[in-house]
């Protein structure tokens, strides 16, 4: 799939006959076209995660809606009600190939720093905060990094996945 063009602001929400986003105060919440159920892990968690850009405004909410709605990021997004954060789901932490193509399009969206990955059964054990990191992305780059400590991590103890590394775009 070819990445598109995402400058004009809102334009593949619009092309695809869909209102505009409400402004500021509302939480905006978008799927993509085809929805792949989430897996289990090794350890019965779900492997779904989400990507969470901060210092979303409206005109790059509306690029990240679109290209979630057209299927170039993951499986929904959705925006807090201050317009502070948006969630970018994706299928599986586990595909890093998967997590780099969303990540290149939320660079290529205009998105420029630091992005946090949490893995949506830290968030259902009620984990929160920086501690609970499964990747992150250091400003305007593509590489995915594993955090030093995660608490996440820990309880998944014995996992593979749970050694910190870093791989390179």
């Amino acid at each position: 799939m070819t990445t598109p063009d995402f400058s004009s602001v809102g334009g593949p929400a619009r092309r695809a006959g869909l209102p505009s986003p409400r402004g500021p105060g509302w939480t905006d919440l978008v799927r993509a076209p085809e929805r792949l159920d989430e897996g289990l892990d090794e350890f019965g968690n779900r492997v779904a995660g989400k990507w969470m850009p901060k210092g979303i405004d409206l005109e790059l909410w509306e690029r990240i809606r679109g290209a979630t709605i057209e299927g170039y990021l993951g499986t929904c997004s959705k925006v807090l009600k201050d317009f502070t954060r948006a969630c970018v789901y994706t299928r599986d932490y586990h595909d890093v190939d998967d997590l780099r193509r969303v990540l290149t399009v939320l660079r290529e969206l205009g998105i420029e720093g630091w992005i946090d990955y949490k893995r949506d059964c830290d968030t259902a054990r009620g984990l929160y905060g920086r501690g609970v990191l499964y990747w992150f992305s250091q400003p305007d780059t593509v590489n995915i990094e594993a955090p030093k400590w995660s608490v996440g991590r820990k309880m998944d103890h014995g996992s593979a996945a749970s050694a910190p590394g870093r791989f390179q775009a």
